[in-house]
């Protein structure tokens, strides 16, 4: 974990040496791709643009991040990254839904709704989710915390669950 030194706040990691994986989450992802699932990542990392490290950096960290996901025998398809700050107000950049519109689009699958999860722990995952009428999941290890932000902000997930490895239980339990 990476605390952002100016505003107090937990970072994504700038460079590879900096990345943990959540407990469970290798497994998660085997379990998944096991199952069926398709599974890319789509995140916001605007730490590039913003000069606290190198896009180079970033990459990195996205490469160290699918390696360790993919340890336990899971498949991560792709990794979709947007480098810009919010206020660069690009398409690709959660909420908005181009990042996402080509991770589904690059890998050929029909875009079935009724399919699709898009997985997240931000409000931003769940609005971009929600924009394209996906199914949404919400990590939130404080539900009751999440609530009130996520009404203030009219989202309902489809799954309110406290992390991937739960995730992953719910969809390969009930075969969704």
């Amino acid at each position: 974990m990476v605390i952002d030194p100016e505003h107090g706040t937990i970072d994504s990691p700038l460079h590879p040496d900096q990345v943990s994986i959540a407990p469970g989450a290798p497994e998660a992802v085997a379990a998944l791709s096991k199952a069926g699932f398709l599974l890319a990542i789509v995140t916001n990392q605007p730490a590039s643009a913003k000069g606290k490290t190198t896009k180079r950096n970033l990459e990195k960290v996205h490469q160290t991040i699918v390696r360790l996901l993919e340890a336990e025998g899971g498949h991560i398809a792709g990794s979709y990254i947007c480098f810009h700050k919010s206020e660069d107000r690009c398409s690709c950049r959660k909420p908005r839904t181009g990042l996402l519109e080509e991770a589904i689009l690059q890998h050929g699958r029909s875009f079935n709704k009724k399919s699709i999860w898009m997985v997240g722990d931000g409000l931003t995952d769940i609005q971009a989710g929600q924009a394209l009428g996906l199914k949404t999941a919400f990590l939130a290890a404080h539900k009751s915390e999440a609530v009130q932000i996520l009404k203030d902000h009219h989202l309902q997930p489809t799954l309110w669950t406290e992390d991937l490895p739960h995730f992953a239980a719910a969809l390969t339990n009930k075969g969704d």
